[in-house]
């Protein structure tokens, strides 16, 4: 019995250092895991008791702050907590213990005094269904802090470009709910830009009764095919003014080229297209006013070439003595009558032209005639109206071109009145030269004088109507002004121009 009995106790010794050999084993690859699983992870392992003092601590702890594992067991977390952050962190705490899952950041001091920033997730740690302590894991995210820091500033400097831009910019998701706005666009609507965010653009700024029809035409204009085509729109600003605005569409891509929103960028037009509409306005009245003079000129220039065109008929049958002789008074004086009639009528028929072209109603009678007949149309005419200077004038053609198709009356009384113009304003005994010219596959008239000449300042008023370079009334050269403008308007007409070269004293 004795016997049986030291067996029985040697087999029970040697099963229990059996147990107690495979415990040590097991305790032994728990250790190993976690050296190799749980040591070695760069983030920190905890556990925190009720008192708040750390039960276990991975040695990645020196990593973040310096302090090795043997350092930190046992002392109360608090003291490692940058004290700006401790009153959130506790609070966050109590949430996690009364259930909440709720991971948080808060700064740690390091051995050294630096700011290390951290990430934590926890969950209390139950025994017998009361939370003893917490267990959690921290992860150091300075590099994403600075990573963010990084960001901010270049969400900084944007926000800065789009302050000082000059129109106003706002930016919306697919939803149409306002993302970003820059200070243009707060100054435009009148909002500040925390009541502007995450609302919608449509519903806040654009008035209902349009809404509809903005949105169509806002749809279309961000479309690819009309990318960036200007839309106009009114909108309502916060004091409940109405301003018309043009914007501009720019879509916005994600990572995959899916659109996920857009930018717009607009200015207020609501005083430009005020001046516009004003213009416009003057531009009729202008219009109609000029309308009511061309027509009244055109009534008065009827109505006094009528009695005019018979003190001229009168006249010259008295003059021609088909009803009997004149004495030499009275001939002279009918003679001075018709030949003031005949200036008047000219001077109503040039008025009446003038009339005629800035209405747009004069008309232009195209015929073909040679050049050299049409010199010697202009020597016959020079001949009956200053017979006296005609030997002044000499005519030469420079150019191989025979014929030209042009409105022959309007053509010859331009070109005589430049030839008036150079006799009038020359010496008895200067020659006026007449050439014609081929210049850029057309005809230059090209008179010449050494007369008094002009200065270049005075040669830019003198196609202005009704402008004499002196206007006084002692003046020695007669004339309204207005055969210089004719002229060049009939020239213009012919696809051409009128220009002047000219030196003081130098014709």
């Amino acid at each position: 019995m004795e016997i049986s009995k030291k067996e029985n106790e040697l087999d029970e010794a040697d099963e229990l250092r059996t147990k107690l050999k495979l415990a040590n084993k097991k305790i032994e690859e728990i250790e190993e895991f976690n050296k190799l699983h749980i040591e070695n992870l760069n983030d920190v392992i905890f556990s925190i008791n009720e008192q708040g003092n750390f039960t276990y601590i991975s040695p990645a702890i020196e990593d973040f702050t310096g302090y090795r594992a043997e350092e930190v067991m046992g002392t109360s977390f608090m003291q490692y907590i940058h004290p700006d952050d401790l009153p959130g962190l506790l609070q966050d705490i109590d949430l996690t213990l009364e259930g909440e899952h709720k991971p948080y950041m808060f700064r740690v001091v390091s051995k050294t005094g630096n700011i290390t920033y951290v990430h934590t997730s926890s969950r209390g740690i139950l025994k017998n269904g009361k939370v003893v302590g917490i267990n959690g894991i921290m992860v150091n995210i300075a590099q994403l802090k600075v990573i963010e820091f990084e960001l901010m500033k270049q969400k900084e400097k944007a926000q800065h470009y789009l302050d000082v831009a000059g129109v106003a910019i706002i930016v919306i998701d697919n939803d149409h709910r306002i993302s970003l706005v820059n200070k243009k666009a707060c100054g435009l609507l009148g909002y500040k830009e925390h009541e502007l965010l995450n609302r919608n653009w449509f519903e806040m700024v654009v008035p209902e009764e349009i809404r509809d029809s903005v949105a169509q035409t806002f749809t279309f204009s961000c479309s690819e095919n009309a990318l960036s085509t200007p839309f106009e729109c009114a909108i309502n600003t916060k004091e409940k003014q109405n301003k018309l605005c043009s914007w501009k569409c720019t879509q916005l891509k994600d990572e995959n080229g899916n659109t996920n929103g857009y930018i717009l960028a607009g200015e207020d037009i609501t005083e430009r297209k005020q001046v516009e509409e004003a213009l416009l306005n003057a531009k009729h009245m202008a219009e109609d006013a000029n309308r009511t003079k061309s027509e009244f000129i055109a009534n008065m220039s009827h109505e006094l070439r009528t009695p005019l065109n018979a003190i001229i008929g009168f006249s010259e049958i008295l003059i021609e003595k088909k009803f009997g002789d004149l004495n030499d008074k009275q001939d002279k004086y009918l003679n001075n009558i018709f030949i003031s009639g005949k200036k008047l009528l000219e001077i109503i028929n040039s008025i009446l032209e003038i009339s005629k072209i800035e209405s747009g109603n004069i008309e232009i009678n195209y015929k073909t005639i040679s050049l050299g007949d049409l010199i010697e149309d202009l020597k016959e005419d020079i001949k009956e109206k200053l017979p006296d200077q005609a030997e002044m004038v000499s005519f030469e053609i420079l150019t191989n071109i025979e014929n030209i198709i042009v409105d022959i009356n309007k053509v010859e009384k331009s070109v005589l009145h430049l030839i008036e113009n150079a006799i009038k304003f020359s010496d008895k005994t200067q020659h006026v030269e007449v050439s014609l010219e081929s210049v850029d596959e057309m005809i230059a008239f090209k008179v010449t004088d050494r007369g008094i000449g002009i200065t270049e300042e005075d040669i830019k008023r003198l196609f202005k109507p009704f402008n004499q370079l002196d206007a006084s009334s002692t003046r020695v050269y007669g004339g309204l002004g207005i055969g210089l403008y004719i002229i060049k308007k009939i020239a213009e007409l012919h696809g051409g121009g009128l220009a002047i070269k000219s030196e003081l004293e130098k014709g």
